[in-house]
């Protein structure tokens, strides 16, 4: 079955004569996304606007991700909002003439954090420049319906993945280049993305294995993994280890052979998952560039740190049998 995605926008308000979100729905609406059943809704730009999603969640159906997006004139990226806040202040009216300034919700929390994974958009959008993270909807109707939804979804249970976008106007980014990342972003919020991805077997001149712990700022901060990442479009296992340990470490390591393979379904996503054995490299030669800390482990000592679920099945192992050497 093709997954459900409700993608909605605003019409003009504020002496706007148009709204990009709603040219881009509309867009959407003519060609369609393959492989997704897209609904489309045109929200009206107040009240009853902000409350019709929300209204659809609390009657009962179902979607497998909500897609807001909304005009932001001053704004030169494509906002992704982290945040939705208990609170509107408008600096204009709506479309109905309303000036809110008051609680969205009474009891309500400060804020929702929007559903959807962080890493797994952070790793769709990495070499994408004109998208960025926001934390702040604003204060006017766009906040108020993505503040409104992600209530409704935590009164019913629900575990939808919802956003709001944020659109600039086509002077600052084409229509075409828009329709692109929401397409993206439709298709990476539907259903799990499957990561190709690529680990290094580092040793020193002891034989202890490199590992590595990613930083507080990473959704998965002091967990612990094998130095590498994603396998980019059109590159090898070999190639891609390459440029992520240059990346990460700033070494250059020549590949031997691969040691395991490895399948895991996180919450939000598949891994595939190869480790390398890159050989013996000088431990006084590597600069890390990504992670808060690094050490160097034996086979006794490989369950002393946490490592990342991926990694686990794969330690345990090597705990039991010792680690390969080529």
């Amino acid at each position: 079955m093709k997954p459900r995605v409700l993608l909605t926008s605003f019409p003009e308000f504020g002496g706007h004569d148009e709204n990009i979100s709603k040219k881009i729905m509309l867009a959407f609406e003519s060609t369609g996304i393959d492989g997704i059943t897209l609904e489309t809704k045109l929200l009206t730009c107040d009240e009853e606007g902000s409350r019709r999603v929300s209204n659809l969640i609390e009657q009962g159906e179902k979607y497998d991700a909500i897609i807001q997006l909304g005009l932001a004139d001053s704004r030169k990226e494509i906002s992704l909002e982290r945040w939705a806040h208990n609170y509107s202040n408008f600096t204009i009216p709506d479309n109905s003439g309303r000036m809110a300034n008051e609680i969205i919700i009474e009891r309500g929390p400060e804020k929702y954090q929007a559903t959807v994974s962080k890493h797994v958009l952070d790793e769709e959008f990495e070499n994408d420049e004109d998208v960025v993270w926001s934390n702040s909807a604003g204060q006017f109707v766009c906040n108020e319906t993505i503040y409104r939804t992600l209530n409704s979804i935590e009164l019913m249970g629900g575990k939808i993945p919802a956003i709001f976008v944020h659109l600039p106007p086509e002077s600052e980014i084409s229509l075409t280049r828009q329709m692109e990342v929401i397409s993206r972003i439709i298709k990476t919020l539907a259903s799990k993305p499957r990561l190709e991805v690529v680990g290094a077997l580092l040793f020193n001149s002891e034989r202890r294995i490199l590992a590595c712990r990613r930083p507080p700022q990473d959704v998965w901060a002091g967990w612990w993994e094998f130095p590498g990442g994603k396998i980019d479009e059109g590159e090898t296992e070999k190639e891609a280890l390459r440029r992520e340990i240059i990346e990460e470490l700033g070494i250059i390591v020549n590949p031997k052979s691969r040691v395991a393979s490895l399948q895991y379904e996180y919450e939000d996503r598949f891994v595939s998952l190869s480790i390398w054995d890159c050989g013996v490299v000088d431990h006084e030669s590597i600069d890390v560039k990504e992670h808060d800390l690094i050490s160097w482990l034996d086979q006794s000592s490989l369950n002393t740190v946490k490592w990342l679920p991926a990694d686990e099945p794969l330690i345990e192992e090597w705990m039991r049998s010792g680690i390969p050497y080529s």
